[in-house]
């Protein structure tokens, strides 16, 4: 058994895999997530300090509408750009570019619409959906980013198609730079002029960053190294247009229903904490710390899954293309191998520091708390990102949603119904159960390449 182990053992740690653009390209995306996660760690000590609980917990509130404009314009023609052009032949540049330009201005048309119809209706929005008022001039802030959001995501999705990770790495690095310079100026600026420091100015500093990376996008796009005789207006496509829809759809219904009741959750989530006996003021602050403190803690390593995350859907689409369920193979066990080692290993780190690391980074024991709960989850929670990208690289992103609805509704069943009972506990426990059945059931949906190699 061990004879036969050993080969293939070396064949998965072969070092030409080093000179493999997944792996040249997962190296420069981590590098810039790690410097992304960097500073936006320090960003979060910076908002902790610079706001109260109660203030992150408010802005805490609009994520979930960010979420679903993102699913709603790009999220899904994003990766159906991203695999199309890397199943673009290398001798037809032109339908690679043909395919970007269509999804932009299908990105266009929907994150417009996106934008003047929040911007509009924010009050609505903010006081009878979310019900909170002070969200009225965050998401019409929010709303004049769209379009430049998923104009910066198609083209981030272009080159990973082509396999080009630098160009996103570069742009990650340049939004969250932009960001926190932003909202540090004008923090300083109120200090010093004797004025208080506005909840809007993290709004105004996503805005600030999103323009940026999108200004940077666009011109590497247009300085491209792959000269093409071509026009934009013939670039355009009904034709790939169709595709483009066809295999973004079920991505965006994937997100969008994510999106809404994440949304349902974290409006229900205060109101639940309520009832199980905190104070409206207490229950927002605690859902503050959770929100902008100890999940972006956790998610600090998510720098490695992502990065890998991005690259594996063309990777895997090759693949597939090619007829190659052996690199499949391969590549769904060090995936699966890579993360739970990661997950097990940032488990033991943040279960064993939480104490420190919640009073020296936030000062907040409830910080602390948040952090070792949720140290269970890691293992899990890292998996999930990678394998979801390599069932969307197969082309299964019906199965995907259906996965996702299941999960989610899981843990929203526990906010609803466990959270009034145990407290805040009950939605940890939400959390990790819907985790672990999230990945069982991908792994289940890959059993099939992993169990059997024809090749």
């Amino acid at each position: 058994m061990s004879n036969i182990s050993t080969p293939k053992l070396r064949s998965y740690l072969n070092p030409r895999y080093l000179k493999n653009p997944i792996v040249t390209g997962t190296f420069f995306l981590t590098a810039a997530g790690i410097v992304t996660k960097l500073i936006g760690f320090f960003y979060r000590i910076f908002l902790s300090r610079t706001f109260n609980e109660e203030s992150l917990g408010i802005f805490g509130l609009i994520g979930p509408v960010m979420m679903l404009v993102h699913a709603v314009c790009a999220a899904g023609i994003q990766n159906a750009i991203t695999r199309f052009v890397a199943a673009s032949k290398k001798n037809r540049t032109v339908d690679a570019y043909s395919f970007l330009f269509t999804g932009i201005a299908i990105s266009a048309i929907l994150s417009g619409t996106m934008a003047y119809l929040i911007f509009n209706h924010a009050p609505y929005i903010a006081i009878q959906l979310i019900g909170e008022r002070r969200c009225i001039p965050l998401l019409r802030i929010c709303a004049l980013s769209f379009p430049l959001a998923t104009l910066h995501s198609c083209i981030n999705g272009f080159f990973y198609g082509q396999k080009r990770a630098a160009i996103p790495a570069w742009s990650m690095i340049i939004e969250q730079t932009c960001r926190v310079v932003t909202v540090y100026i004008l923090c300083r600026l109120s200090i010093e002029s004797d004025l208080n420091i506005s909840l809007s100015f993290i709004c105004i500093g996503l805005l600030v960053g999103e323009f940026s990376s999108a200004l940077f996008s666009c011109f590497m796009l247009a300085i491209r190294q792959d000269k093409t005789d071509f026009r934009i207006r013939r670039a355009l496509s009904f034709q790939k247009g169709k595709s483009i829809v066809s295999l973004a759809l079920p991505i965006s219904l994937n997100r969008i229903c994510i999106s809404f009741i994440s949304s349902v959750e974290t409006i229900q989530l205060p109101k639940m904490l309520v009832a199980s006996g905190l104070s409206s003021s207490s229950a927002l602050s605690l859902y503050g710390v959770f929100s902008g403190m100890a999940i972006p803690l956790i998610m600090f390593p998510s720098a490695f899954t992502s990065s890998v995350a991005s690259l594996l859907l063309p990777s895997v689409s090759e693949a597939q293309a090619q007829g190659n369920n052996r690199r499949i193979r391969k590549t769904i066990y060090l995936t699966i191998g890579f993360c739970f080692l990661l997950g097990v290993c940032c488990f033991l780190f943040f279960f064993t520091f939480a104490d420190l690391l919640g009073e020296m980074l936030f000062g907040s024991n409830i910080a602390a708390s948040q952090i070792r709960a949720l140290s269970f989850v890691c293992p899990f929670l890292y998996m999930s990102g990678t394998l979801c990208s390599i069932l969307h690289g197969l082309g299964k992103t019906g199965i995907t949603f259906l996965f996702n609805m299941s999960s989610i509704s899981l843990r929203l069943v526990f906010v609803l119904f466990v959270v009034p009972t145990v407290g805040f506990s009950g939605y940890i426990y939400g959390t990790l159960c819907s985790q672990i059945f999230f990945d069982f059931l991908i792994i289940l949906a890959l059993r099939r390449y992993m169990l059997y190699d024809k090749n």
